[in-house]
C-alpha cells in the first residue's frame, strides 16, 4: 500500500486496493455515513466484489490502525474502441475531510489506471458544489463539456434533497500536459488567456438551499441554461475560481 502524509497532521494514511470481503462490505456503511443515501441508492457489496473481478478499481484510504475512512471506485467502460474508467464514487468520512485525502485517492486511482494502460477517467459531479469543482477542475486538471439534467432522478442524499440531480461529466486525460501541471501544483489553464465565457454559481449551495430553497433552484436553473448553451457552442470548462462570496466556471475552446 502507498503511504500518504497529510500536511498539518501527524496521521499517515495508507492508500491501496480493498481486497478482503470485510473491507468491501465496509464501503456500504461508509457511503451511508458520507452521503446519507437511502438504502436502495447505496452501491452494494456485490458490486465492489464484481469490480475487483472484472478489472475495475476499488481503492481505500486507511488509518494506521486499519480503519477505512475513504474510498474511490471505478468500473471499466468504452467509448467505441477506447477503453476508459468510469469513476463511480469518491468519498471521505467527514472527520477526515479537508486534509487532501480526496485528491490523494484520485492520484492513486490515476497511477493504477496508467499501470493498466488506461489514459482516461470520467465521472460526474453536482455543478453547484464549489468545493468539488475546485478539486476536479483546478487541483486535478480535469475538464467538463457535458451537462446532464436530473441525471439520477430523485436522490435521497442529504446533499441533494430539494434539487434535481443535475450533473457535469468530467473528463480526466491522465497523461495530458494540463493534468501534469495541475498535479504539480500549477494552474492547469493559462492565466493570461481570457475565458470565452464565465458562469456563476453559489459559493455555498448547502447554506443557500437551507436558507432560501427557491433561490437555490433558480441558481441551478440559471447554471444549467448557461452551461448547456456554452457547451453547445463547443466550449469546455477549463478553470474555476471561488471565494467566500462567489464562485465561477471559466470556459474556453478546448481540444484533447
Amino acid at each position: 500500500m502507498e503511504r500518504v502524509k497529510i500536511e498539518g497532521s501527524r496521521l499517515k494514511y495508507r492508500i491501496g486496493p480493498c481486497r478482503r470481503l470485510e473491507e468491501l462490505a465496509t464501503l456500504v456503511k461508509v457511503q451511508q455515513k458520507i452521503w446519507g443515501y437511502a438504502e436502495q441508492e447505496l452501491y452494494p457489496v456485490r458490486l465492489f466484489v464484481t469490480l475487483r473481478r472484472i478489472g475495475g478499481q476499488v481503492l481505500g484510504a486507511f488509518t494506521p490502525q486499519g480503519t477505512l475512512v475513504g474510498f474511490v471506485a471505478s468500473l471499466p467502460a468504452w467509448h467505441g474502441v477506447e477503453r476508459y474508467y468510469h469513476s463511480l464514487s469518491l468519498g471521505v468520512l467527514r472527520e477526515h475531510e479537508n486534509r487532501g485525502l480526496g485528491r490523494a485517492l484520485k492520484i492513486a486511482q490515476r497511477r493504477a489506471a496508467l499501470r493498466a494502460g488506461v489514459e482516461l477517467i470520467e465521472w460526474t459531479f453536482d455543478p453547484l458544489r464549489a468545493k468539488n469543482a475546485f478539486l476536479n477542475i483546478v487541483r486535478l486538471g480535469a475538464i467538463a463539456r457535458c451537462y446532464q439534467s436530473d441525471y439520477y432522478g430523485e436522490v435521497e442524499s442529504r446533499f441533494q434533497r430539494g434539487l434535481p440531480s443535475d450533473r457535469l461529466i468530467v473528463e480526466w486525460r491522465l497523461s495530458s500536459e494540463r493534468v501534469k501541471r495541475a498535479l504539480a501544483g500549477k494552474p492547469p489553464r493559462r492565466r493570461k488567456v481570457q475565458p470565452a465565457a464565465v458562469v456563476e454559481i453559489p459559493a455555498d449551495i448547502d447554506r443557500l438551499r437551507q436558507s432560501n430553497p427557491r433561490e437555490a433552484r433558480r441558481s441551478q436553473l440559471a447554471a444549467r441554461r448557461e452551461l448547456q448553451k456554452y457547451f453547445a457552442q463547443k466550449l469546455a470548462i477549463t478553470g474555476f475560481e471561488h471565494d467566500v462570496r462567489s464562485a465561477r466556471y471559466l470556459l474556453e475552446p478546448y481540444e484533447d
